[in-house]
């Protein structure tokens, strides 16, 4: 048991829940689509901390790292990639095929962490495991849904990257050419930034360096959420979003 490792994802998972309250808050106050969808992803974040909190004290269990996986792993970037669309997309046809894509990944994570088999040899331990729990190519007894997951998580992690750099990069271009509010432009580039942090951080681990882990995590979701700060200050300034 490792209670002060506990300590981080601990705050993490308070902060996110807070976070999330706070940005469904703004939801039901203005029914603005996109806050919706980023409220959900910070509850993903702090479902996906909870893991982490119990493992640190505990050791991992196979439904811990289930859970980690599916909304840390698979869901988080497309969810908060979502939020960005909803904000920034005016083509109808694009915004329904993303959305389209973002339910398609959910579900195929949800299929994935159903059947998936786990290795127990990399669980039980007081950091996050090694990916190799999920998938390794030189290791065997793998079943469809952890191929499935591996899948899940490298295109909706990609996919939801581009989202959010074409994103953060079409609002700088839009508030300096139409004049608007340049709180657009910082927040999606905070929630852009916040999201490369929790995936560098992440990246990390698969070459075995947790040290920063815990830390990085609860940076990335105060960028992300400072940046849904600076959109909803605009935002109540403005009668239609950027």
């Amino acid at each position: 048991m490792n209670v002060a490792q506990a300590i981080v994802p601990a705050l993490t998972v308070a902060v996110s829940l807070a976070f999330s309250m706070q940005v469904f808050g703004q939801y039901q106050a203005r029914r603005r689509t996109h806050q919706l969808a980023w409220a959900l992803a910070l509850l993903f974040y702090a479902i996906a901390a909870l893991p982490e909190v119990l493992g640190s004290l505990n050791g991992w269990s196979d439904l811990d790292y289930r859970f980690y996986y599916l909304f840390g792993a698979i869901l988080l970037v497309p969810w908060l990639a979502l939020g960005t669309a909803e904000l920034l997309v005016k083509n109808a046809i694009a915004l329904t095929a993303y959305r389209a894509f973002v339910a398609l990944v959910t579900v195929a994570g949800l299929v994935a962490m159903a059947s998936a088999t786990l290795h127990g040899a990399y669980l039980g331990v007081s950091h996050p495991p090694d990916n190799c729990a999920m998938y390794c190519p030189h290791d065997t007894g793998y079943a469809f849904g952890n191929v499935l997951a591996v899948i899940a998580a490298a295109v909706g992690n990609t996919l939801g990257t581009v989202v959010l750099v074409v994103g953060a990069g079409y609002s700088a271009w839009r508030t300096y050419r139409a004049g608007l509010p340049r709180q657009l432009t910082y927040g999606n580039v905070l929630i852009l930034v916040g999201a490369l942090v929790v995936a560098g951080i992440a990246t990390l681990t698969r070459i075995g360096q947790y040290e920063f882990f815990y830390a990085g995590q609860a940076a990335g979701v105060a960028i992300i959420y400072a940046g849904f700060l600076l959109i909803g200050s605009a935002a109540a300034v403005r009668s239609q979003p950027a």
